[in-house]
């Protein structure tokens, strides 16, 4: 049996690796700076000027992470905003150069 440590690393790996359909059109807006990786784990709006299809996307991938994120966190037996904060630090560290990131005073700055 695995312990809720190993349990909760397990889970969160598997949502790392997993390659929702999605994933394209994310990783072209981050690759123009559109959008970026938030400390709680969603992705936020860079740009000051998005698009209505820049807004859906963002809407559409953070509703699939959290979804993703209730269910990993119940199945891991820990509290959604401590998951949600775990995975907005791995997404963050993989986060490629240049890309956008939060940092802890809320800020975008590329990484």
């Amino acid at each position: 049996m695995l312990h809720s440590s190993q349990r909760y690393l397990w889970v969160l790996l598997l949502l790392l690796l997993s390659l929702p359909a999605w994933a394209q059109s994310l990783d072209q807006a981050k690759s123009q700076g559109l959008v970026g990786e938030q400390l709680n784990g969603y992705v936020g709006i860079v740009t000051r000027s998005p698009s209505n299809e820049l807004r859906a996307l963002v809407t559409d991938v953070n509703q699939k992470r959290r979804a993703l994120y209730q269910r990993s966190a119940q199945d891991a037996s820990v509290a959604l905003d401590v998951f949600e904060a775990r995975a907005g630090q791995r997404l963050q560290e993989r986060a490629r150069p240049g890309e956008y990131i939060q940092d802890a005073n809320g800020q975008w700055r590329r990484k």
